[in-house]
């Protein structure tokens, strides 16, 4: 399903649930596909976050380093952030929230030249990421999680920060 952010999905599956658990695909190459997407991560990586109220983001990886990346929550629940931060884009400026929990076969598809972030909504709550293309510490860029230039709703108003996120610069800065 299209996301009001130019190139964002949100991914759905059925997860397979029996009296043992949930299996769940959050990736299947073919999917993403027949969906339009052309994704070949190369690295997957999970944050794991111990309360409630922790607030990651608003990140990303300046041009040419633009990391696309496939997010899903894989314990827990977390409000989850995409801002639009190509300039060439229709939907520059513009950011997108979707609630994901755990075992709900939902995930979020985040173009290149986005910043992304999330809102731990429920404590234990692991987000699983799969990124394509390698990081590049001198193309990390980080934007205020609350300014006012985008406006973004977040469920909570007195996050946990880590210092580089609560040091954040306003994005006109």
């Amino acid at each position: 399903m299209d996301l009001p952010i130019a190139g964002a999905k949100l991914l759905a599956t059925t997860p397979f649930k029996d009296d043992r658990g949930i299996f769940e695909v959050f990736w299947e190459q073919a999917d993403l596909a027949a969906a339009g997407i052309s994704f070949a991560p190369v690295s997957a990586c999970h944050s794991y976050n111990q309360k409630s109220g922790i607030l990651r983001g608003m990140h990303f990886q300046s041009p040419p380093h633009g990391q696309p990346k496939l997010v899903a929550c894989v314990h827990g629940a977390a409000w989850d952030v995409l801002l639009d931060l190509r300039p060439d884009s229709p939907t520059y400026k513009r950011w997108h929230g979707e609630t994901l929990v755990a075992g709900s076969g939902r995930a979020i598809f985040i173009p290149a030249g986005c910043a992304h972030g999330f809102c731990t909504v429920k404590a234990e709550t692991t987000i699983a990421y799969l990124i394509q293309g390698d990081f590049n510490p001198a193309a990390a860029g980080v934007v205020r999680w609350n300014d006012s230039a985008f406006g973004i709703e977040w469920p909570v108003s007195d996050p946990f920060l880590s210092e580089r996120d609560r040091l954040a610069p306003d994005f006109g800065a």
